[in-house]
């Protein structure tokens, strides 16, 4: 059985540099065919690399084996190293990064079978620095928007509506509430309900990265995607299962 795992992570790896679409659904396949302990043993042979070359190419509007089966330290590394598969025309557009993010995070987030393990899942990203800039990414238009001079005084047009946003994140009966405010999964303020339900030191920690800036939200979004590829980029260098992918995306430089 151990050379059959062996065998299927080989697999997988050996797939995902040609095509990670297929890795993927090679995944889905072997799944038929092992139990989830198997499974996560073949997850724990495949490098972060190769993992997350796969969730990266994955249909995020569909849930993933993969995904649901990975440890929520698997799932904080992904999201510290995705940075680097950022597509240029991503990175460099903050609308675009605001709604790629967001994607990531709910895929990797909701797909899971507990609210247990997601609340376990944005705890171990949230404690990694790396990981706290990216889940703050999806929230900074809401909490910060275009910061208005006026008389001397800066106002947040956001803030002017904090109310509303206070209102439409505060869920105690978080499904019955998302009907209720007609907020469906693909709007961010869902998901911040979700962090703000299951993780209240979560949000917290979020709104006081984002509120510590002084720029508008644009201005934020394209500082914490550099400082996310920055230290994607490090990690690679301080680790040798990474050295072959620093250099694969060395175009970020």
């Amino acid at each position: 059985m151990t050379n059959l795992i062996e065998v299927a992570a080989a697999e997988i790896k050996q797939l995902a540099v040609i095509e990670p679409k297929q890795a993927s659904k090679k995944f889905e396949l072997i799944a038929n065919t092992m139990s989830d302990q198997q499974l996560v043993e073949v997850i724990e042979n495949i490098d972060i690399v190769t993992l997350t070359q796969i969730n990266s190419q994955h249909d995020l509007s569909f849930p993933s084996i993969i995904s649901e089966l990975m440890t929520p330290e698997k799932i904080r590394d992904i999201v510290c190293q995705q940075p680097l598969y950022w597509e240029e025309q991503i990175k460099s557009n903050a609308e675009e990064l605001q709604q790629h993010t967001f994607d990531f995070l709910t895929y990797l987030i909701r797909n899971q079978d507990s609210e247990e393990k997601q609340a376990e899942i944005l705890q171990c990203i949230a404690d990694d620095p790396a990981g706290l800039f990216y889940l703050s990414i999806p929230f900074i238009e809401l909490y910060r928007g275009e910061q208005l001079h006026e008389d001397d005084i800066y106002n947040d047009t956001q803030h002017d509506a904090e109310e509303d946003l206070e209102e439409a994140t505060r869920f105690t009966e978080r499904h019955r509430n998302e009907d209720v405010h007609n907020i469906s999964y693909d709007d961010p303020r869902s998901l911040l309900a979700l962090i703000r339900y299951l993780t209240p030191r979560v949000e917290s920690a979020i709104k006081a990265l984002i509120r510590n800036e002084n720029s508008g939200w644009e201005g934020i979004i394209n500082k914490f995607a550099t400082e996310l590829v920055m230290q994607a980029k490090e990690n690679n260098k301080a680790t040798d299962e990474y050295t072959e992918v620093d250099d694969m995306f060395s175009f970020l430089d």
